[in-house]
């Protein structure tokens, strides 16, 4: 058996490790994490890969949920703690001297005028916008239809 082989990743000869039957990359950490890459790239291109992927990342979060994590983080830096309250305060200073806050879900639409016979539709809750993407609506006057329909009424 050949005791060297070429290295695919850096191209240099190198001893063979004969616990590894079919040897393709040195020991070398660069050529090892090309291994690692390519070794990726090709398994989380299938379907199957993704799922294994997916799976384990599950099983993972499972065994140490985030909010354990930030409690041991809040517990173990007060000083932490006491900023980011500060840093909330001085938030909700800035939003209670605004006007219209404009932070919230809705459910409503209101109508606002835009231009002369256009309005444009917010979503609404408790006179606070919530969207930022607006529907334009256009008011158009049938003054001669509504004649008609006058007449035809009486």
């Amino acid at each position: 058996m050949n005791s060297t082989f070429i290295c695919r990743h850096c191209q240099n000869h190198c001893q063979r490790n004969p616990r590894i039957k079919n040897q393709k990359y040195c020991s070398c950490v660069v050529c090892q994490n090309a291994r690692k890459r390519l070794h990726e790239k090709r398994t989380l291109s299938t379907p199957r890969g993704q799922a294994s992927k997916k799976l384990c990342n599950k099983k993972w979060r499972d065994k140490r949920p985030a909010h354990e994590y930030q409690k041991q983080y809040r517990i173990a830096h007060p000083q932490y703690v006491e900023h980011n309250r500060e840093q909330q305060r001085e938030r909700n200073k800035k939003r209670q001297n605004i006007a219209e806050p404009k932070i919230v879900k809705t459910d409503a639409l209101s109508l606002q005028p835009f231009i002369d016979k256009a309005f444009v539709a917010f979503k609404v809750k408790n006179g606070k916008i919530v969207k930022t993407d607006t529907l334009l609506l256009q008011r158009h006057a049938f003054v001669e239809m509504e004649a008609v329909s006058a007449l035809n009424s009486s």
